[in-house]
């Protein structure tokens, strides 16, 4: 141990019967990146690492790879549990190479390029754009100072960026397609903040399709806030023209659509069928338990996985990978 206290690779390296060298190759992470060491001289290293209380030198490590070994999700707030389940999955995969993960929200578009410093400054080696903001921000920018970007987009092309085709808008037509064959007539749709994704426009496409006209009175703002949708839909079930569905861009909004209906005496799905979108894991458990358009299984390994082997080769050919959003029936529609 040095004069100041501080534990050096040395000193862990005594106590482990190995060599520096061999020690350094465990704890600087490489050790998980090519040819492995026998387990039981990396768990002699780490274990007497641990009981030392060694703390490497990690801003060094990071400059010696010129790598930061933090990825970034950047979102659109509020945080909601497809979020939190796509970030619990990055940190898993993060964590086995040595990386760990960053949040980054972007409430305002007039201030994304703030937010987004992080990115196109290069503290970051890799960056996870979620769906909508793939589409709304400027993405050159961050391509060009980092090593890999994944985008959730069904439209965005760019070299060197991989991207994830989930057919948003297809599967929102199916889904208000399934409400218009059961005979629903007034199908109420719920937004984030506006009328021009995807989404709205799979809703608009089924209407056309059964040669009927989009009701502006129908489609409302409200799908990103629970409090404000569930205003939204009492004042919807409180007009003289109540609608008999609702589909909502989010979950949240879908849910608010469930206690908005309790709280005025209306039966789902019987008097009001309603379908949310993200397929979240509340939505099994909810009362009715929510139909919803999302990925069937909630599974990002493959798209994290790609981003990881992209940091460690910018040079591979952009992907496509498909993760198609499907209708779950449950007992709300």
């Amino acid at each position: 141990m040095t004069r100041e206290g501080r534990t050096t690779l040395r000193d862990v390296a005594e106590a482990a019967g190995v060599s520096v060298a061999t020690c350094s190759y465990v704890l600087s992470g490489r050790a998980d990146r090519t040819t492995p060491l026998p387990e039981p001289t990396r768990k002699r290293v780490e274990d007497a690492a641990r009981r030392l209380g060694y703390k490497g030198n990690t801003a060094a490590r990071s400059l010696r790879r010129q790598r930061s070994e933090l990825i970034a999700i950047v979102y659109a707030p509020p945080v909601s549990p497809w979020l939190d389940h796509l970030t619990w999955e990055c940190e898993d995969i993060a964590a086995a190479r040595g990386y760990s993960v960053i949040g980054v929200p972007v409430r305002r578009l007039d201030r994304a390029a703030q937010s987004l410093r992080v990115i196109t400054r290069g503290h970051v080696d890799g960056a996870i754009f979620t769906p909508v903001l793939s589409d709304d921000l400027d993405l050159t920018a961050a391509r060009r100072s980092t090593r890999a970007l994944m985008a959730f987009s069904d439209s965005l092309r760019m070299p060197g960026v991989d991207v994830v085709r989930n057919n948003v808008r297809t599967a929102l037509a199916e889904a208000t397609t399934y409400l218009i064959d059961a005979g629903r007539e007034r199908i109420a749709y719920l937004s984030h903040t506006g009328v021009q994704e995807d989404r709205y426009l799979g809703y608009v496409d089924a209407l056309e399709q059964a040669g009927r006209e989009v009701d502006p009175a129908l489609v409302r703002v409200g799908a990103a806030s629970r409090e404000d949708a569930v205003l939204v839909v009492r004042e919807l079930l409180d007009g003289p023209n109540p609608p008999d569905a609702v589909v909502s861009e989010s979950d949240r909004g879908g849910f608010a659509a469930l206690q908005a209906a309790a709280d005025r005496g209306v039966k789902v799905p019987d008097d009001l069928a309603v379908i949310g979108t993200g397929n979240t894991r509340e939505a099994t458990n909810s009362m009715p338990s929510l139909t919803s358009v999302g990925m069937h299984q909630l599974d990002f390994t493959e798209m994290v996985e790609a981003l990881f082997a992209r940091i460690d080769d910018p040079t591979l050919p952009a992907r496509e990978l498909l993760m198609p959003w499907v209708l779950n029936h449950r007992a709300s529609a």
